[in-house]
């Protein structure tokens, strides 16, 4: 099954509920792919309903979102209505080479086959051009709610291991020989959201999902679980956003 298809039935969840990314993580891409947001040509691959498209476009980013599911699309097109979208994937860009100056996946480059989807990122960079990949991940190892939540994931959710992401991203793309140049950089943040937006944002997790008929059953359990740690029913989230940046000669 496509991240596409995967996707798809939880665009409502993951449009409501999803979180942003933080003004740090737009600093560091600068840095590290040495240019600034504002006046890039980006193709913002896996562009979901376009959370990282609409953050870049407000910063003065020309951005073309590439999104293979054709609800995430639509969903996308609502939000930025005049935007031109493209349907297709990172793995076979229909996109002329030499044609961006950054490609970036938000939440999306753990889907791709690595040596492919670099290459096609290569392929359409312009010289001195990046890749730029990163994710928010729940930064809460040290927490009774969080550690109880992954419990019940991984007993309920088949397949789902909580070091899923857990994987030598930069080296990946060192390994392909492509790029001149590779760095990561990880910034810590938090966001607050009340517990009924907070069962939203599990379920437009495709693990979750999965849970298939006990869904029901994990999200009352979350819910007792998270009140036991936020009586007033306010989530404090902590998260970590890993950047991986990956400029080509």
């Amino acid at each position: 099954m496509s991240p596409g298809s995967l996707f798809d039935p939880l665009a409502d969840a993951y449009d409501q509920a999803r979180p942003g990314y933080p003004d740090q993580l737009f600093a560091d891409l600068e840095l590290l792919a040495d240019r600034p947001v504002a006046g890039a040509g980006v193709v913002d691959v896996g562009a979901g309903t376009g959370i990282a498209t609409r953050a870049m476009i407000s910063r003065g980013a020309s951005v073309l979102p590439v999104e293979l599911g054709p609800v995430m699309l639509d969903r996308l097109r609502r939000r930025t209505p005049d935007l031109p979208v493209v349907r297709g994937d990172g793995e076979a860009l229909p996109l002329r080479s030499a044609s961006a100056d950054l490609v970036t996946y938000a939440q999306a480059w753990h889907w791709v086959r690595v040596p492919v989807a670099a290459a096609e990122a290569a392929r359409v960079l312009r010289p001195g051009g990046a890749l730029a990949a990163w994710w928010n991940d729940v930064d809460a190892d040290d927490f009774h709610w969080y550690q109880r939540q992954q419990d019940r994931l991984e007993a309920m959710s088949p397949g789902y291991t909580r070091e899923y992401r857990n994987r030598p991203f930069a080296d990946e793309l060192r390994w392909t020989g492509l790029f001149a140049e590779v760095a990561t950089v990880t910034c810590r943040w938090h966001r607050e959201l009340d517990i009924d937006l907070y069962e939203t944002w599990l379920c437009s997790k495709s693990y979750v999902a999965a849970i298939g008929d006990r869904l029901e059953d994990f999200l009352a359990a979350e819910r007792r679980s998270l009140l036991r740690s936020f009586p007033d029913g306010r989530i404090i989230e902590p998260f970590r956003t890993m950047l991986v940046v990956a400029r080509v000669p």
